[in-house]
Parts: C-alpha cells; structure tokens; sequence
C-alpha cells in the first residue's frame, strides 16, 4: 500500500465516530486473536514457541492500538481548533462585510500602538463615515443600503495594498484603517486620496446606479495622541472638520483644530465641576409690556465664572453640554437657582416676578422632568404660575408623539410654557393646533432686520397675526433699536425684550432696573 493508501485509511479511520472505531477494534481484535491461537497452535509444536508468538502478536495489538487513540485524539483536536477558530472569526468579524468589528480593531489598534512604542515608529488612523448613506437607507430601503455597505468594504480593502495594513467597519455607515509605520509623511494622505477616488465610482444595485463619497478624519501616533481612545477621539474630530468642509473630503487632525478641540476638553473636564463648585450664575433680561413699560417677567440666562478663562456665555459651553452629557444636570441648577431667586425677589423685595428658563431638546423628553421642576418650585414655595419653561420646536419635532403628553402634564402642574425662537422650526403649525402654549417667541433673526427687509417684515407680521388667532401672546427677542421698537409696536406686538432696554442684569440690579421705569413713567 502507497503513501495514497495509507493517507487515505488515516482519513477513513478518522472520519469514523470514536464508538463506531472502537467496536471494530474490538471485533477484530478479537477475531485475529482467535485466529491466531488457532493458527499457532498449528503451526508450532513448542509450547514457549507458540506464548513467543502469542506475546509478539499483543505487542503488535498494543501498537496498533496507540496508532489509533493518537489518530482519534488528533482528530478531535484538529476538530476543536477548527471550532475554535471559527468562533474566533465569528466574534471578531463583522456579519455584514466581513470586515473586522469594532471589537477587534480597538484591540488591534492597542497592539499596534504599544509595538510602535518600542520601536519608536508612527501609527496612522483613518477614521471614515459614509455621506448621506442615511438617506440612502430610508428612501432606497436597507437592502440597497447593506449592498452599499458590502461595496464600500471592498473597495475599501482594495485601498488597503500593504499586507499589514487593517480595514474595519466600526459603525452602521462608519469604517476605520490601520496604517502601520506608514513609509512617507504623506502616506496616510495617499490612502486618503486613494480611499476618496475609489468611492466616488457609483455603486450598482438591482441596475440602479447609486452615487457615494465618504469624509475621512486621520490622527497620527504619537503627535496627535499616545492611547488608543484618545487617537479616535482626534480621528473623530478631524472628520466633523472634513464634514464641515462640505464632505467628500479628508483632514488631519492638528493645527487650529488642535487648539479647538484642547479648549474643547478643557471645558468638558471643568463643567461638571463648575456645577458642584458654585461657579456658574445666572443673569437674567427683563421682559417689558412696552404699552406701559412694564416688566413682566425675565429670562434666566446661565453664566460660567471660569477660573481661567473668564466669564464665559451659554454658546461657549452649551453645546458642551449637550455632547458631553451633562446638559441635565446644567438644566436642574438653572432652575433650582432661578425658582430660588425668583421667590427671594417676591419675600424680600416684593417684586411679583415670572421667571423664564430655557430647555433644550435632550432635556424636554427626559423621564425625571416633571419631577425636577416640582421639586424645585416646593423648594422655594414659587407658585408654579410664576414659573415659564421656553422649549424650542426642535423638542416638538423630535418628541413629536411624546411632546403632548409631557406639555399636558406640566400645564396640570400649573407652569406656563413658551416656544422660543418661534419661526426658525419646521413643526410648529401642526402642533400649535394641538397645544395652547402661552406665547410664541419672535426670534431675534427675524427681529434684527425687521425695518430693513420686507421678507422679515412680513415673517414678524405674520406671526403676530397667527398668535392672536390662536389667542397667545407675542414676544419679540432681540429689540436693539427705537426703529425695530416702533415697528413691532405698529404691528401690535406689545411685548419685547433686549439690549435696547436692558442688558442682561444680575439679581441685584433687578430691583433698581425696575425702580427706574417707575420713575422714567412719572417723569
């Protein structure tokens, strides 16, 4: 029997299952044995003759026997290992592509990084997000976008020429790219480009032709981080700034963008302990009835004391904020501190004051709202009436089945609600017709060229016809000029906040702001 032979009785032999191999065994050990004593018995006259040969055929037995318990055991290694890796590849791919997941490429990225290290070599991250694919998977349906999806991985394996560079899909529509000690300054450059080409060639599916492009964000070990965190952190910042730049594009991370994202931490890390620190305050802008230069309420607006860098306005850290997680707890020391002073001005000043506070949309659909906002008018003893929450149409838009619910149950509470910057949404007729809110904001956008353009002109017309229909107030931000002030008049918007009558102002001006209207009125 050849080499063929014997391979192909091992592969028999180990494709049988473990019982069925023992059974033969068994019947024909047991078989050759009765065969052999028979035979030898035959054969030799010598008794020692007939045990000699007896001893040497169980010799052979046991020999035989080790071959096949090593060519079982084999197998069943060969078997787990084969499971194994398997499942190995089963949890480290991503089941759409084939690509490494998310999983595996941080892990790979982390390796990637300590071998640089030692080797004192650089480390390049290509940080991808397809444009629009959104609006391909809504309007084409998510057939067309997994095919899309499944296209753009290939090619983007193509790009990926050099054996140790790495390619994964770490999001729905977002991929990454390993450039292991790139061989040039520019390499991550001449992948980007290469990337940009090669997605910018239509994608065919079920004959329909589908235009793609992608924005790309590179950050570099060790110049623009030393972790692997952090170098998605600057990966993920450089690709807002390709966004930003109109897609389609890519951008390193560094220079001016550097200096912005550096401020931007710096401000994350310090929010959170300017909310427990008492370095936040607030100012707050009257609202006057300009019929009898009355003020009616005031707006509360947050104010952060930085220890470094100054007092720093709402725009600076909001949206902070809202991206680092911490608008919530922002929002419940605004209107603690509002409803607090709100109450003090009431007891100790006599001034019957409705204060207004902002929030946003992350904010109006949180499940503790209701709860926050009772807490902090029990706190103070506020009358609930003397409290407004302003919300912007956004939260009407995004919470649209879920809005009514929550402005029903704060209208129960007693609190009065506001839209603010009223013009700039898309939603607002369908739900004004749902909800009586007290007033619609005019927003200031609208007001700053109300004398000098006649399509604001007409807007703020328009919106104060459309709240006296539905029988709510009008409220005009943004009044910096007599002339804005005579023309909002003329339209019969009586009420109007802004820098032509006030600057923001801290609680102990109030008093005298509004003691001066008084005595501007008997005058």
């Amino acid at each position: 029997m050849g080499r063929v032979g014997i391979r192909r009785l091992f592969s028999w032999i180990g494709g049988l299952s473990p019982a069925a191999i023992s059974s033969i065994f068994a019947f024909s050990s047991l078989s050759w044995l009765l065969l052999a004593h028979l035979l030898f018995r035959s054969i030799f006259v010598d008794r020692e003759l007939t045990y000699l040969a007896l001893s040497i055929l169980e010799l052979f037995g046991v020999a035989t026997m080790t071959v096949i318990v090593y060519l079982l055991t084999e197998k069943s290694e060969a078997r787990h290992r084969a499971i194994e890796l398997s499942i190995r590849e089963q949890t480290i791919r991503d089941g759409l592509t084939g690509l490494y997941n998310r999983q595996a490429f941080d892990d790979f990225l982390a390796q990637s990084i300590e071998y640089a290290k030692r080797r004192r070599e650089s480390v390049a991250l290509l940080f991808l997000d397809l444009d629009r694919f959104k609006f391909v998977n809504d309007r084409r349906g998510h057939f067309v976008g997994d095919a899309v999806l499944i296209e753009t991985a290939r090619r983007l394996t193509d790009c990926a020429k050099r054996g140790e560079d790495l390619v994964a899909r770490v999001g729905g529509d977002e991929f990454a790219m390993l450039l292991r000690h790139p061989d040039m300054p520019d390499g991550p450059g001449v992948v980007a480009r290469r990337v940009l080409e090669s997605l910018s060639a239509p994608v065919q599916v079920d004959g329909e032709t589908l235009k793609t492009s992608v924005s790309i964000g590179i950050a570099m070990f060790p110049s623009d981080a030393d972790d692997p965190m952090q170098l998605f952190k600057m990966a993920d910042f450089a690709l807002n700034q390709a966004k930003q730049q109109g897609r389609a594009t890519f951008c390193f991370y560094g220079g001016e963008w550097r200096e912005e994202r550096d401020h931007t931490l710096q401000l994350e890390q310090g929010l959170l302990r300017a909310i427990n620190y008492d370095e936040l305050f607030l100012v707050y802008q009257p609202k006057l009835d300009t019929s009898n230069m009355r003020v009616i309420g005031v707006e509360a607006l947050v104010r952060w004391k930085h220890p470094h860098l100054g007092v720093l306005g709402p725009a600076s850290f909001v949206p902070v904020a809202e991206k680092a997680g911490l608008i919530w707890p922002l929002t419940e020391w605004v209107l603690k501190s509002a409803c607090s002073q709100a109450a003090r001005w009431y007891r100790n000043e006599g001034l019957d004051l409705n204060v207004a506070v902002n929030l946003s949309p992350s904010v109006f659909s949180h499940q503790d709202l209701e709860e926050v906002i009772e807490k902090a008018l029990n706190d103070s003893n506020l009358p609930p009436d003397r409290l407004t929450l302003e919300i912007t149409e956004q939260s009407l838009m995004i919470y649209e089945t879920e809005a009514l619910g929550v402005l029903e149950r704060l209208q129960r509470m007693g609190t009065n609600i506001q839209i603010d910057d009223f013009g700039t949404g898309y939603s607002s007729l369908s739900s004004l017709k749902h909800y009586h809110f007290q007033a619609l904001k005019i927003d200031k956008s609208f007001v700053s060229d109300v004398v000098t353009s006649s399509d604001d002109a007409a807007i703020a017309t328009t919106i104060m016809f459309m709240s006296k229909c539905l029988d709510m107030e009008a409220i005009a931000e943004g009044v910096e000029s007599e002339a804005q002030k005579e023309f909002l008049a003329s339209i019969d918007c009586r009420y109007m906040q802004g820098f032509y009558f006030s600057r923001p102002l801290a609680a102990s001006e109030m008093a005298d702001f509004i003691r001066h209207l008084a005595d501007d009125k008997k005058a």
